[in-house]
């Protein structure tokens, strides 16, 4: 699973947010949990990155799965594929329907975003377009004997030209990332439309993960052209050299801009035991500064914990800002054993900007 490549790097840098944000509560929501619950074969993933469809229905992009391969629906006859995805059907997760969605050549599950050789794929954020859906993904290489066993091997993003069809349906186009990507940073960790351009949070992976801004006009997004310009400090440029905008992105999270035009930004902080903080700027390009706590999982209280991928979701509702995070653990075994682990949960989030 994927924490221990996006978190064990940085578990010495973790700091706390800098207070509780004032006038801003929130709550776990059961109700809306029971969503990644529907399927018998779907028993849990992290990440869980949401994209706006349209039309009510949102895609859901999930990290290592498990899906069962037996009539019994446990984790221990399961296979764990390396990405799964999901459509819901309603903007309220509490009474919104959903499917779940693998790719099953033959009897046994596969990733729903192939293997390319050695590389695996786990996804990043995207957006959707008029013509096209684009999405993000990180490319990791199994590396034996080394750290952790493996480590990031750049990006790539895919366009999905038909993404009003059902998944499985949908054709997708592999969009390399160009020669001129920036080694070390990996573009999409966020990504949300700005008029006529579309911005990616780009954060530095494996590292510190300080957070970088590319922007990516519309018009030559939807049609699989991937030419960046980064924000240097300055101005925005093909050849620019980037300027960090935060200091601590998050290996995961969220950002979009509020009705009132206020730049917010979710992420998990602390590792094992977090906290899930958010930040507001005039501005994109910021500054962020003032981290707020908005929630601590009740499962960063339990022995061994391990709670990441804190973000938002404001697309959708129910109350509030909607927020989700993942439970993991650092024994597989328990994983396996305990499926209170490893599904994504939903906070709502009142007084916080939306």
């Amino acid at each position: 699973m994927r924490w221990t490549l996006t978190f064990l790097a940085v578990a010495m840098l973790s700091a706390c947010a800098d207070s509780t944000a004032p006038g801003v509560s929130a709550d776990a929501w059961p109700e809306a949990d029971a969503l990644f619950h529907r399927d018998p074969r779907w028993l849990g993933a992290d990440a869980a990155f949401s994209v706006p469809l349209g039309n009510g229905r949102v895609l859901w992009l999930f990290g290592d799965t498990f899906v069962a391969t037996s009539e019994r629906r446990v984790r221990s006859e399961s296979r764990l594929v390396r990405n799964s995805v999901a459509v819901q059907t309603g903007l309220d997760p509490s009474r919104a329907d959903i499917t779940f969605h693998w790719r099953q050549p033959a009897a046994t599950p596969q990733s729903f975003f192939p293997e390319d050789g050695a590389i695996w794929r786990w996804p990043a954020h995207g957006v959707r377009l008029p013509s096209a859906l684009v999405l993000f993904v990180m490319r990791v290489r199994a590396t034996p004997g080394e750290g952790l066993g493996f480590r990031v091997d750049g990006w790539e993003a895919v366009r999905i030209p038909n993404p009003d069809d059902s998944p499985p349906a949908w054709r997708l186009e592999w969009l390399p990332a160009p020669r001129e990507a920036i080694p070390g940073l990996v573009v999409g960790a966020a990504v949300v439309r700005d008029g006529d351009h579309v911005l990616a949070l780009s954060v530095r992976e494996p590292g510190n993960h300080a957070g970088y801004l590319a922007r990516f006009r519309a018009a030559d997004l939807a049609e699989g052209r991937l030419a960046a310009e980064w924000w240097d400090g300055v101005r925005w440029g093909g050849g620019a050299t980037p300027a960090e905008v935060m200091s601590d992105a998050g290996a995961e999270s969220s950002l979009h801009q509020a009705a009132d035009g206020r730049w917010v930004h979710v992420r998990s902080q602390g590792f094992g035991a977090t906290t899930i903080v958010l930040a507001e700027a005039a501005s994109v390009l910021g500054p962020w500064r003032d981290w707020q706590s908005i929630y601590r999982p009740p499962e960063s209280d339990r022995p061994g914990a391990f709670v990441y991928a804190g973000k938002a979701h404001p697309e959708l509702e129910g109350g509030g800002l909607i927020v989700t995070y993942a439970a993991n653990g650092f024994d597989f075994a328990e994983v396996v054993r305990d499926t209170s682990l490893y599904y994504p949960r939903f906070v709502r989030v009142t007084g916080a900007p939306r």
